[in-house]
């Protein structure tokens, strides 16, 4: 076994490694060892967010809650000759895209009357 304590090694004439002080390494010990223990819990913190997210959205339900019932049927007039290009549904509300022979337009529909909410035509802009 060989004592390092004399110091570096030399090769012709040139010194060939790092002398550290006693001091030195135990400080280089500690911050391994803090650095160590930092890495360690940063990947428990990051485990235990992705645990969290994963049973946070699995608890949030989908479902659309009602407060009051939804109409069994509704009637919507639309213009002679229209037919229904798009429907979406927000809440209580249904928005129904047509297209007709005089144009097209949007019929917002409360799905708890009934009744139609709001009629938007939709026109060509006009230039200037």
């Amino acid at each position: 076994m060989r004592d390092d304590s004399a110091g570096p090694e030399q090769a012709d004439g040139k010194m060939t490694g790092i002398v550290l002080g006693e001091r030195q390494i135990k400080m280089l010990r500690v911050a391994v060892i803090a650095m160590g223990v930092i890495l360690v819990l940063g990947f428990i913190t990051v485990i235990a967010r992705i645990v969290y997210l994963v049973n946070r959205s699995s608890d949030t339900g989908t479902a659309t809650t009602v407060s009051q019932p939804i109409r069994d049927t509704a009637r919507l007039a639309l213009p002679p000759g229209a037919s229904v290009r798009h429907i979406s549904l927000a809440g209580q509300r249904l928005a129904v895209h047509y297209e007709s022979p005089g144009g097209s337009g949007i019929v917002v529909l409360d799905l708890q009357t009934g009744k139609p909410v709001s009629r938007i035509e939709i026109v060509p802009e006009t230039p200037r």
